[in-house]
């Protein structure tokens, strides 16, 4: 069995597979004759056509084919009379070697004769010079190379997937081009960057706003400590010293003195423009200072706030308080909060450089450092026990411990003085009772003071014959002694009774 020669495409040159219409690499047709030129007419094909234009009722002239051509179809028009034939175009001379090709002329049209039809559908059993009608329409050729890009074609050539049996390959310049990511991209970013502009929008104006509501209702609900250090807001409220206006400057302290006998414990300081309850009608700021006092004696605080209470600033200058919860000294047997108010010219204190000045100008000042490591050790009392011996009147005394304050029997010393407070135990042994009053012989001598006991004493006035007396003297002395001598006066009594003395010391 004879083996068919195998076909190579005129185009590219690629192998062409049996069946197909088209080159499968380049697209190319494969039917040779589809591109051969049609002969030209010759002149007697050429006279019988213009005779049958020129004389329609003549009988049906045949044009013979050109001898040198190979024969080509004619159309056929017919009408009751008469049939002409005539051909469609004429054919163009095939190329001589070294010659140039000579395009073909195409035939004039017919004229417009009366009675007769012109038909483009050939009569049966005549020839066509056109390809077979039963073959398929030959789509057009694809573009030369140049117009194609070597880029595309490599691309082309890198996704390149047979075709199937029977189908021709879609060459590349029929191929839809690859859609760009970039707007994609594009439209992304400008997503994040819209959804990140709104969140920045809330965040810095929106957010902050929230923020503050939640620290001023937070500031009215905060519980005041004492005894706590730190720059910490502190609680709100008329009562309790906190400030109205929000964001005050505050300090926790524990700062423990005493003043007229009354025991107090300073817990904050704080500064603002104003404070729940106050009335004052200063341009500058406020400092508002809390505190809890304590009346452990039998009588009231005889002093006010306003006379006694004054606030040193950074530069020297001080300014008295101007408003308080309680103005006046704590009751006998008191236990309570207070507040004091203090103008000052400006705000932004710093607290820490801030004194508070108790004493009016002729008593005995106490400057308290309303800082937390303030040092108040030399404003509270010192105490000693001596448990010195002596006799007097026939009675064994004793000093059992004596006290330097700044203040006693609710009284603040006066200015470059403080209270010594002698605490006495005499036993009577004698059969006699021991009756006198403690100003009449008791007296404290430092350096060239002497001085007689206060009013307020608790030494008894009559000790019982084989019992013992106990109780307190209390002088006001010179400030700054250490050492101290009780003297006890001589009675012009019957018997009479000799004068005693006896030293202590406080350091």
């Amino acid at each position: 069995m004879a083996q068919s020669t195998p076909r190579f495409c005129s185009q590219c040159g690629s192998p062409l597979e049996a069946g197909h219409r088209f080159c499968t690499n380049c697209g190319a047709t494969t039917d040779i004759g589809s591109n051969n030129p049609t002969a030209l007419a010759t002149d007697e094909q050429a006279t019988l056509a213009s005779n049958a234009a020129q004389n329609p009722s003549s009988p049906v002239a045949t044009i013979p084919a050109a001898k040198s051509a190979p024969s080509e179809p004619t159309i056929m028009t017919a009408n009751a009379d008469s049939t002409v034939g005539a051909p469609l175009s004429t054919p163009a001379t095939p190329n001589a070697p070294g010659t140039a090709a000579i395009p073909a002329t195409p035939a004039a049209p017919a004229p417009n004769v009366a009675g007769a039809t012109y038909s483009t559908v050939p009569a049966p059993g005549d020839q066509f010079y056109a390809q077979d009608t039963q073959a398929d329409v030959i789509p057009p050729p694809p573009p030369p190379d140049s117009f194609v890009s070597s880029s595309q074609q490599s691309q082309a050539s890198s996704y390149y997937t047979p075709p199937a049996p029977g189908y021709a390959a879609v060459p590349d310049y029929a191929r839809a081009p690859k859609r760009s990511r970039a707007g994609l991209v594009a439209i992304v970013l400008l997503l994040v960057l819209v959804l990140g502009g709104v969140g920045l929008y809330f965040a810095f104006f929106r957010h902050p706003a929230t923020n503050n509501n939640q620290n001023s209702n937070d500031a009215h609900t905060q519980q005041n400590t004492a005894g706590t250090t730190g720059n910490t807001p502190v609680n709100s409220g008329s009562n309790n010293g906190t400030p109205a206006s929000s964001g005050p400057t505050a300090e926790q302290l524990n700062l423990q003195f005493t003043y007229a006998s009354i025991q107090m414990t300073i817990n904050s300081v704080q500064e603002a423009q104003s404070f729940p309850g106050d009335n004052s009608t200063s341009q500058g700021g406020l400092v508002r200072i809390t505190m809890m006092e304590n009346n452990p004696t039998t009588h009231s605080g005889n002093f006010a706030y306003g006379d006694v209470a004054h606030l040193r600033l950074p530069d020297g200058t001080t300014t008295p308080a101007v408003n308080s919860q309680n103005p006046l000294g704590p009751d006998a047997s008191t236990n309570r909060t207070n507040w004091l108010d203090f103008a000052v010219p400006s705000s932004n204190l710093d607290l820490s450089r801030l004194v508070l000045v108790m004493g009016t100008a002729s008593e005995n000042q106490m400057g308290i450092s309303l800082m937390p490591t303030a040092n108040l050790s030399k404003y509270r009392p010192k105490t000693l026990t001596p448990n010195t011996g002596f006799q007097y009147a026939g009675l064994n005394w004793t000093i059992t411990s004596v006290t330097e304050s700044l203040s006693a029997d609710n009284q603040q010393a006066a200015k470059g003085q403080v209270f010594i407070e002698v605490t006495l135990s005499a036993t009577n042994s004698t059969g006699s009772d021991f009756n006198a009053y403690p100003g009449d012989y008791i007296r404290l001598k430092a350096g060239d003071t002497t001085s007689s006991p206060t009013v307020d004493f608790t030494f008894p006035l009559s000790i019982a014959s084989q019992s013992t007396g106990r109780g307190t003297v209390t002088f006001l002395m010179p400030q700054g002694n250490a050492s101290f001598t009780l003297m006890m006066l001589a009675r012009p009594t019957s018997p009479p009774v000799n004068a005693a003395s006896a030293t202590f010391q406080i350091r």
